[in-house]
This record gives structure tokens, sequence and C-alpha cells, in this order.
């Protein structure tokens, strides 16, 4: 703890709270028989991780949903349903990412993507007055611009490389169990956060 300098968030379940069922039963509203079954389709879930990488465009998500499923709606009735799942920031949340941010040096890992980014970073800015994640940290990271997406162990390297931390100073916090075992295999120091032990828990020693 004593030799932390940096600490990298991730976002959905630990910045933001998310719940992917809401974009399938979005998705239902507007028509799209299926959506959950559909989204579990190895093609639409290639899609998906491709969209992360950034192989495609917003545009190009769209088309090429179109296409494999044939389920037609316009650009506004799908963002939305696409955007659902994510729910909110808790102001307990922001509040102790800015006292943090006061300490050590701040940065988001986060798998997304260019609609969902759009929509997040304008909630951030409506209920907090913060532009965007790159004005309440000192830099957001986003594996749509990464080319890579966790647990890629690529992703972290590029991360650490390009913000020149050293990884046995660095706190990594993220939701999904393999990710944090991938980041502590490239020397990082990192945290499971769950349900039962949240991010304001974990930064409790911070």
């Amino acid at each position: 703890m004593n030799n932390i300098k940096n600490i990298i968030f991730d976002l959905g379940g630990v910045l933001m709270n998310i719940d992917f069922q809401r974009t399938f039963t979005a998705f239902e509203v507007i028509g799209f028989r299926g959506a959950e079954r559909w989204f579990q389709e190895p093609e639409i879930n290639q899609l998906c991780m491709d969209f992360e990488t950034g192989v495609y465009c917003s545009i190009e998500l769209r088309r090429k949903f179109r296409e494999i499923t044939g389920f037609v709606c316009n650009d506004a009735q799908f963002d939305k349903a696409w955007n659902a799942l994510l729910i909110d920031f808790p102001p307990e949340r922001i509040k102790r990412v800015e006292e943090i941010a006061m300490k050590y040096k701040t940065y988001l890992l986060s798998n997304t993507n260019p609609i969902h980014a759009r929509y997040f970073n304008g909630e951030l800015d409506k209920h907090f007055g913060i532009e965007s994640l790159d004005h309440l940290l000192d830099k957001a990271w986003y594996s749509h611009n990464l080319g890579y997406r966790k647990p890629d162990e690529r992703i972290f390297h590029k991360v650490l490389k390009a913000s020149h931390l050293i990884p046995e100073e660095t706190l990594f916090l993220d939701d999904s169990e393999l990710n944090v075992k991938v980041a502590a295999s490239v020397g990082l120091h990192a945290i499971h956060i769950t349900p039962e032990f949240t991010l304001i828990e974990a930064l409790a020693p911070y």
C-alpha cells in the first residue's frame, strides 16, 4: 500500500452500476424478439468484441447488427437500447475518486465502445458537472482506442507504457476476477471488486 502511486479503475461494476439484462429488455421493448439469445450468438458476440477493439465504428456496428439479425430500427432507438445497461454513477463513488485523485495519479481502463462512451460521459456531465472521465481522472483509456480488450495482457502493457507507470506502484480495480488475475500476472497490485467488497471498501486504506 505504501508504495502505490497510481490507481487504475475499471468502469462497469466499479465506478458505474451496470446491468446487461436492461439492454436485452430494452431491445425487446422496441420489437427485437429473442434479444438475449441473439446476444449470445457467436456472430453477434464477435461483432460486439470487434466494436470494443475499434475494428468497426458506430455506423458499421449498427449496419452489421441489422444484417446479422434482420432487426431494423432507427439509430436513436438502437443507441437507447444499447446504452440501457449503463445505470448510474453513485455519488459516493465519484466523491471518493475525487478525493483519491488529490493523492494519486488516477486512470480508467475500460472495455467499452464509442456509443457507450458518449453516453456515460454525458451522464457524468449532466449529474456532476464533470465533462468526461478524462476530467475526473488523469487519463481515461478505452479498449476501442487501444485495439485490445481486457483480459488480453497486451492492453495492460500498452497502458502502462503509454502512461509511464511502474506496475509495482500501480493498483488496479476491476469487477472481473479474470481481469484481476491477468493484471496481477503483469505485476500490478490488483483487487477484485464485488457487490460485497465495493470500491469504497477497497479504497479505505488509501
